[in-house]
């Protein structure tokens, strides 16, 4: 069984000259995921601040943004793998509507979930765009297969920082449609880039002489025949 990250699709799809670049290094994006997870999990976190003094104006945005997000009794789990097959029978996707089937078979993802009488919402925090990316509809649509869930009932909170302007928390809601396209999306980028996979392959397959291609048999060669070489 075969595993793809969201990583593995990032290589794999052309991103849109249109899309919004990162508004930091993703060196810097990496730091503060980590300084918020050590902070929600009550470990130090002065080595980092002191490497980075502006993380705390954006933590101080963030807790301004949720402050029950960080309350000891607040059931999140943070940066968790959750994973789902791609199945093309799943939610209705059927053989006349669907792409041939991927060579990978489950989607993992990492994410932060949050339990909200007793149902999960999904919660991402960065310095990036208000606006829901092809990542963030990754991770809704294996949170609703991995938890079972109709996807009408599935959010994603995304606490939005930014180097200069004000900080944004903004909702976005799931719903059968947008899952079915992102299924669908799942099923087609990954069969594409399995189908340009063998035509790049088979570019650097040339033809071979003719004298090469014959087939020579072992048995028929007397060794005896053969020189010896000097080494």
């Amino acid at each position: 069984m075969y595993l793809l990250t969201l990583s593995d699709l990032n290589q794999t799809i052309h991103t849109s000259p249109l899309q919004e670049p990162p508004l930091v290094p993703s060196y810097l994006q990496e730091r503060l995921q980590l300084l918020v997870k050590q902070i929600l999990m009550g470990l130090p976190v002065e080595p980092i601040l002191n490497s980075h003094p502006q993380f705390q104006q954006w933590v101080f945005q963030l807790k301004e943004l949720s402050p029950s997000l960080f309350l000891p009794q607040r059931k999140l789990f943070v940066d968790i793998p959750i994973q789902t097959k791609l199945d093309r029978t799943k939610r209705g996707v059927t053989e006349e509507n669907s792409s041939p089937s991927p060579p990978f078979k489950v989607i993992q993802v990492r994410t932060n979930v949050g339990l909200v009488k007793g149902t999960p919402k999904l919660f991402e925090w960065a310095i990036r765009h208000p606006v829901l990316t092809w990542q963030d509809r990754v991770k809704l649509w294996v949170a609703a297969e991995f938890f079972e869930i109709e996807p009408h009932k599935l959010q994603l909170i995304i606490l939005a920082l930014h180097p200069t302007q004000p900080a944004e928390k903004v909702l976005f809601a799931w719903d059968s449609k947008q899952h079915r396209q992102t299924q669908n999306w799942l099923l087609t980028t990954i069969e594409r880039e399995r189908e340009q996979t063998v035509i790049k392959l088979n570019g650097h397959l040339t033809p071979q002489p003719k004298e090469v291609a014959t087939a020579i048999n072992l048995d028929e060669i007397n060794l005896d025949e053969v020189n010896e070489v000097s080494i």
